[in-house]
């Protein structure tokens, strides 16, 4: 096996409280293991990543809490990406993002995903 970091793709299209904990708690996990998670935000789950939109996901009965998921994902070098056609359809500012989200194609992020070792979709 090599020592070289292998990623995983996390996709996530809805923005439901078991989808988004469900992406989240699996990144975060992938992360743990020394693996990279690439987590791609589709435009049905844009909406998740405007600031405070997490916070309503904590305190859920026997959940972790999502800020510290999002942010452990960050600290081990996961990516947080979005796709940039969940901007316009949900009249998304960048500005409106939380911290460390990158955007891009999903073109451009097939491309960042070859190579994968998994892929897990919620």
């Amino acid at each position: 096996m090599s020592d070289e970091i292998g990623k995983m793709v996390v996709l996530i299209n809805h923005d439901d409280e078991q989808s988004v904990m469900g992406a989240l708690v699996m990144a975060a996990a992938i992360a743990a293991t020394g693996e990279q998670p690439l987590m791609f935000f589709q435009p049905g789950a844009a909406k998740v990543l405007v600031k405070g939109e997490l916070e309503k996901f904590q305190g859920l009965k026997g959940q972790p809490d999502p800020i510290d998921l999002f942010d452990a994902i960050q600290v081990l070098e996961g990516r947080i990406i979005l796709c940039e056609l969940g901007l316009p359809i949900w009249d998304i500012e960048k500005e409106e993002l939380r911290e460390g989200i990158e955007i891009m194609m999903a073109s451009t992020f097939l491309f960042e995903a070859e190579g994968s070792l998994m892929t897990f979709s919620y």
